[in-house]
C-alpha cells in the first residue's frame, strides 16, 4: 500500500541530455532549455509525480529578492512580482529519480507535458490549476476519448494523450498523432 505522506526532495539534479533526448522527440522544440527542467525525488500523496514552476514555489515562500533589486521597493512586492517571473519547472518523480531513462519513461513524458503546458501558456501557473481543480472535482481526471479538440481536454487528459501516443510506439497515424503534429510540437497550449 502506497503511503499518505507527501516525500519532500533529498536528491535533485537538471534534465540530463539522454532525458531530454526522449522528450525533444516528442515535444520538438517546443520546451524550454534543459538547464531549466530540474528533476528531484520528492512526490506527491501516495507517492504521485508532479511538476510545479519555480513561480509557484517564490509566490508561495515570497521569497525576498529586493536585494537584487536596487530601489525596486519592499520585498514583499518584488517577491510577488518574481512569481509572475518562472526561471525553472520542477519534476517531482519520487521513485522514478533513478529510471526515467529506462523503465520510466512515460512518467517523464507526462510530466514533461506540464512543462510543456506551463511554457507554452501565458502563465506559467495556469497548468497547475487546472489540474488540482480537475484531480479533485473528476474521479478520473486522466480519462479521455480522443476525437475531440484539444483544447476541450483538461491539462491531464492532455498529458495523457501525449503520454499514451508516445507508450504506443511515437506512431505517425492514429487517432493520437493529429494532437501531436497540430498542436504539441507547435506550442499550442
Amino acid at each position: 500500500m502506497a503511503s499518505e505522506k507527501v516525500q519532500l526532495p533529498t536528491q535533485c539534479r537538471f534534465m540530463d541530455h539522454s532525458e531530454y533526448r526522449i522528450v525533444s522527440r516528442v515535444f520538438g522544440g517546443t520546451l524550454p532549455l534543459r538547464i531549466r527542467i530540474v528533476i528531484t525525488d520528492a512526490a506527491g500523496l501516495d507517492g504521485r509525480a508532479f511538476t510545479i514552476p519555480t513561480s509557484l514555489l517564490s509566490m508561495l515562500l515570497n521569497i525576498p529578492v529586493s536585494s537584487y533589486f536596487a530601489g525596486v521597493g519592499s520585498s514583499i512586492a518584488v517577491g510577488y512580482l518574481a512569481s509572475c517571473i518562472n526561471l525553472a519547472y520542477l519534476i517531482n518523480v519520487g521513485d522514478s529519480y533513478d529510471t526515467l531513462t529506462t523503465s520510466d519513461t512515460n512518467v517523464l513524458v507526462h510530466e514533461t507535458a506540464h512543462v510543456w503546458q506551463g511554457k507554452n501558456s501565458i502563465f506559467a501557473l495556469t497548468y497547475v490549476f487546472d489540474s488540482i481543480y480537475n484531480q479533485c472535482i473528476r474521479s478520473n481526471a486522466y480519462a479521455y476519448s480522443p476525437g475531440k479538440p484539444w483544447s476541450s481536454y483538461n491539462v491531464e487528459q492532455q498529458a495523457s494523450i501525449v503520454e499514451d501516443w508516445y507508450v504506443s510506439g511515437e506512431p505517425s497515424f492514429g487517432s493520437l498523432y493529429p494532437y501531436i503534429v497540430n498542436h504539441v510540437r507547435r506550442g499550442d497550449a
